[in-house]
């Protein structure tokens, strides 16, 4: 008995922390491609997609947004998904979604830790990918 007590807690708090730790893993790997998701939606949906993506037709990227969130569906907590402030732009470099320009997804998602003691982790990500269509 004093010897379970004695590495009880050690044992669960170890436990606790691999479960953890798997979960933080699982997170940021969602968000990962999610952002890839909502990359490769915008290359695919250019200037001469249908429909297309980006500016002037949709300046604030709403549908690359969409499919971006609809890719977070593993995401415990997915309304904290948060994208960058307004000014932002998706399509840098110019601004726009013709064959050749260069498309940006950023993301930050606060993600709520299974252990009450730990803070929430902020995690961002981020991709990049060249318009084809």
């Amino acid at each position: 008995m004093a010897e379970f007590a004695l590495v009880a807690p050690l044992f669960f708090l170890l436990l606790l922390a691999v479960i953890e730790g798997a979960r933080f893993i699982y997170h940021y790997e969602v968000l990962n491609n999610a952002t890839r998701e909502g990359v490769r939606y915008a290359i695919i949906h250019g200037s001469q997609g249908s429909p297309p993506t980006g500016p002037p037709d949709e300046p604030d990227g709403a549908a690359i947004k969409q499919a971006v969130s609809d890719a977070t569906f593993g995401l415990v907590g997915a309304g904290q998904l948060t994208f960058p402030d307004p000014n932002y732009s998706l399509f840098p470099n110019g601004g726009t979604n013709e064959r050749g320009s260069t498309v940006t997804v950023a993301v930050t998602f606060t993600y709520p830790t299974f252990i009450p003691v730990l803070p929430p982790i902020t995690i961002s990500a981020e991709s990049s990918g060249v318009v084809n269509n």
